[in-house]
């Protein structure tokens, strides 16, 4: 998602106008592909199989015709215009695994899994290179590695008992991730673009494909961890060459670092735990540790300055940071007057680098301080030293008070790592001191103080970043005493370890928009404090923000068709979660109502006030309104890291969302549909009031007409439209031929725990032919993986299985073929799962037969599920 503008030359209502276009169209597309896949996955009973279809491929047939539409309209206009069209054709991308997962669900011949997101892959290329978007480009590698992930889950594991190295499933995707990373850069450097997020993420892929399994493994010297190990450092050295040398980024070399790290404490506890010093091994590690991270910093904060001397003040922004740098409007204004601008690219640098390094700098040191943290409250623990709820109190605070005094001394980088540790390692002592005590809102509120005091006495941002979670913490419980009085520890407990609908709404609910609010203050406070304190409050609103994000997926918001429900029931929650969806308008009504000097009020007044009706929408999911009010924040404010914080929060609770289940996947789809629309439509505004308010001269530069390459990029295009249509199409009309005219087989379930059986909107299938095949393959050495089982109806008309073969033929005329696989979670025959329409579960609980189709090959298409009596459910 981009969400940013490039450095404009032009005023602030332009760029403010890039930005809301930008944002507007970016949300629309997640919303409204996020909400087919939610209307897919219901399975509504209410729209017929034709109908489900129809909508599917006209919607997605629209959104192609209308990003080729897009993109012949703003040739020869600005690139960022442009990208509108890689926009809609994304959408077009998420619409086509929809229709798929569609067509997976309505006729189930129980294909694996891996092969829904192939087909899917298979089907998107044509579109990735006829667009050369970047975002699509990284769709299209993210559903290939789990296509790829998924492959080796089914094929793979099978042969791992023949493989010397069980690490070679991790080689297999991280190569894969690497050769996609190659062409990627070759492709850059071929055409001469700017390019982060891909290389970004395919690297951290391909190298936690790598690390995992050597942090892991059983051992790294020798044995099963020796090809990894040196694929480890292949890649380690060549990616180091290449974006040291090659084409300069800080992000991958500060990943290297972290994995070398990782790797390198692995291997040195290794060898201490052979050397036998029992828990003391805890502490030369974190020594290690902590020397390793400082070095790391050091030699990325070199890297950096080298870079800004060669290439100047721009260049090395654009080297050092992960999102890009026209995230902000592009322009230098003071904002000591409450009237200025609030964007403030020209900020002094030096004063700048003094309070806070770059982010992945920052991360580097966190990990390590972190990691450090453990080790040290392992040797604090293990070695004895506490061995009560009041040692671990007084070791606590000694030693945040040690950490505390040493910060303030302003020692080197070293001792600053270690004094990091301590203090966060005190403050944890503290709060496990307090594990066993009864009384809740005690205990929260001496961590809100603890913290707070070491917060406010600690010169260092990590540590007041981490002492700012211990806050949030504290005050969660504060909140949840407050709501529920009667609560006690063992609840609490309860709390982490089960949700449900009512806790969602009534605890987690209030906690998450109480964060949020908090998260907003403090950063709005700190850019009041920026003369007197600069960046004195910045680690606490970041502390709050990771915190709300981290847990607002068990947060169950209702919709304003329940709103009144909720009122009568319980005021407080019901206005807390109206605050929540109000957050994004607030925001942008504090951001622009000061610049109403500078900006047009339609501006001003549209966008709180569009903000506002979307709130309605977005009650059901506070984790949009939360990621959307990020994004505003770091755009107004000029904080880049907070815009990408924000996008990636919004993708990865769409993700979380979907398995939500205290909104039905139907509602889901409903209120994410309708604020896509109405996304478009403030798209579609954004262009069009300027021309109407005459403050834009909308007048289109004259263009030459569509280039041959262009004519080709839309050839192939259309290509893969009429490709995705006629594969599905075809697809759609074999398997009907088969429900009409296929053999009827009635095969029996084998018996499921019922607790186990029903499993959201789908029902996890054991057929008892399965059992049998299972058996007849373990008695036949030589018997394939893929085969056909014969089966032949008992007296009931039950089909039993006779025996299994290679192939379909040779079989009687009573007798039937039908194919199995043998897959690592047993003998799959038809499906392993059989999907109904959402809110059905309880129906289908007294299946005890499924009903197959079956076409002569082999194939077969499970159509319904029977109950004893053999009748349909």
């Amino acid at each position: 998602m981009q969400v940013g503008t490039t450095q404009q030359a032009g005023s602030e209502l332009h760029a403010w106008r890039q930005f809301l276009g930008r944002t507007t169209l970016w949300l629309a597309v997640l919303l409204l592909g996020s909400g087919v896949i939610c209307w897919v996955a219901a399975n509504w009973p209410g729209m017929t199989i034709i109908r489900r279809f129809t909508l599917a491929q006209g919607l997605l047939t629209i959104s192609v015709c209308v990003s080729i539409w897009l993109a012949l309209r703003l040739r020869g206009t600005e690139r960022l215009r442009q990208q509108s069209a890689g926009a809609v054709l994304t959408l077009s991308g998420l619409l086509l695994g929809a229709l798929l997962a569609l067509l997976g669900q309505t006729y189930q011949t129980g294909a694996d899994t891996w092969e829904l997101f192939a087909w899917w892959a298979l089907l998107m290329l044509p579109w990735a290179l006829a667009a050369g978007t970047q975002i699509l480009w990284l769709l299209w590698c993210l559903v290939v590695n789990a296509a790829l992930g998924l492959w080796i889950g089914e094929h793979l594991l099978v042969w791992w008992d023949q493989l010397s190295d069980p690490a070679f499933v991790a080689l297999v995707m991280a190569l894969a991730n690497l050769i996609m990373l190659g062409v990627w850069e070759a492709v850059v450097r071929r055409r001469n673009i700017q390019t982060r997020v891909g290389p970004r993420v395919l690297a951290f892929l391909a190298l936690t494909a790598l690390v995992l399994p050597l942090m892991f493994a059983d051992f790294i010297v020798g044995g099963q961890g020796k090809a990894t190990g040196l694929a480890w450092l292949a890649v380690t050295l060549g990616l180091g060459y290449f974006y040291q040398r090659g084409r300069r980024d800080l992000v991958i070399l500060a990943m290297l670092a972290a994995g070398v790290i990782c790797v390198s404490l692995r291997l040195a506890g290794e060898w201490l735990m052979r050397l036998e010093p029992g828990v003391w091994a805890a502490l030369p590690l974190a020594a290690l540790l902590m020397a390793e991270a400082v070095w790391a910093a050091r030699w990325l904060r070199r890297l950096g300055e080298r870079g800004q001397a060669s290439h100047g003040a721009r260049a090395a922004t654009v080297a050092a940071d992960a999102e890009p740098a026209g995230m902000s409007a592009g322009l230098s204004v003071d904002p000591a007057d409450d009237a200025a601008p609030v964007i403030e690219l020209a900020e002094d640098s030096s004063l700048h680098h003094a309070a806070t390094a770059p982010w992945y700098v920052q991360g580097l040191l966190g990990l390590s301080a972190w990691l450090a943290t453990l080790l040290l409250l392992v040797f604090l623990f293990f070695s004895g030293m506490v061995n009560s709820d009041q040692g671990a109190v007084v070791f606590g605070l000694v030693l945040c008070a040690a950490g505390v005094a040493v910060l303030r001394a302003a020692p080197g980088p070293f001792w600053r790592q270690c004094a990091i540790a301590m203090a966060f390692a005190g403050q944890l002592l503290v709060v496990f001191s307090f594990v066993g005590n009864d009384s809740i809102a005690s205990a929260s509120l001496f961590i809100v103080l603890l913290a707070a005091a070491v917060y406010v006495l600690a010169p260092d941002v990590l540590l007041r970043f981490l002492s700012g979670g211990l806050i949030a913490f504290g005050m969660t419980g504060l909140v949840w005493q407050a709501l529920q009085p009667d609560l006690d520890r063992h609840d609490v407990l309860n709390m982490w370890l089960a949700l449900d609908v009512m806790r969602a709404t009534f605890l987690w609910l209030p906690v998450a928009v109480l964060g949020a609010w908090m998260a907003t203050l403090a950063f709005c406070a700190d850019r009041r404090l920026a003369r007197t304190q600069p960046h004195f409050l910045e680690p606490l609103a970041w502390a709050f923000v990771v915190a709300v994000q981290g847990m607002v997926w068990m947060a169950g918001g209702v919709g304003v068709d329940q709103l009144p429900a909720l009122w009568r029931l319980h005021r407080l929650t019901a206005l807390l979660n109206i605050a929540g969806a109000l957050l994004p308008a607030v925001v942008a009504l504090w951001l622009l109502w000061p610049r109403r000097r500078v900006l047009t009020l339609s501006l001003v007044f549209i966008t709180p006030l569009a903000l506002l009706l979307l709130a309605l929408f977005w009650l059901p999911s506070p984790g949009i309104a939360f990621a959307l009010t990020w994004i505003l924040l770091g755009f107004g404010l000029n904080k880049p890291r907070l815009t990408g914080f924000g996008v990636l929060s919004l993708l990865a609770y769409l993700m979380l969302y979907y398995y939500q289940m205290e909104v039905p996947l139907l509602q889901k789809a409903i209120w994410l549909s309708a604020a896509a629309a109405l996304l478009f439509l403030l798209r579609i505004l954004v262009w069009l009031v300027p021309r109407f308010m005459r403050t834009d001269a909308g007048r289109r530069p004259v263009v030459a007409p569509a280039s041959r390459v262009m004519r080709r990029r839309v050839a192939v295009v259309l290509g893969g439209l009429v490709l995705v249509l006629g594969v599905c199409n075809v697809t759609i009309y074999q398997r009907e031929q088969l429900l009409a005219h296929g053999d009827v087989a009635i095969l029996e379930l084998a018996p499921v725990d019922p607790r186990s059986l029903m499993q959201g909107d789908y029902m996890a299938l054991r057929f008892a032919a399965g059992t049998a095949v299972s058996k007849l393959h373990q008695a036949d050495e030589g018997a394939a993986d893929d085969g056909y089982v014969i089966l032949a109806p008992d007296a009931r008309g039950v089909a039993q299985p006779l025996r299994i073969q290679a192939q379909a033929d040779p079989h009687a005329a009573a007798e039937m073929a039908l194919r199995y696989r043998v897959r690592p979670g047993g003998v799959r025959i038809v499906t392993n799962a059989y999907f109904f329409p959402e809110g059905q579960a309880a129906r289908y609980e007294r299946a005890r037969y499924g009903e197959v189709r079956l076409d002569g090959r082999g194939t077969g298409l499970l159509v319904r599920m029977l109950g004893e009596d053999m009748q349909p459910l």
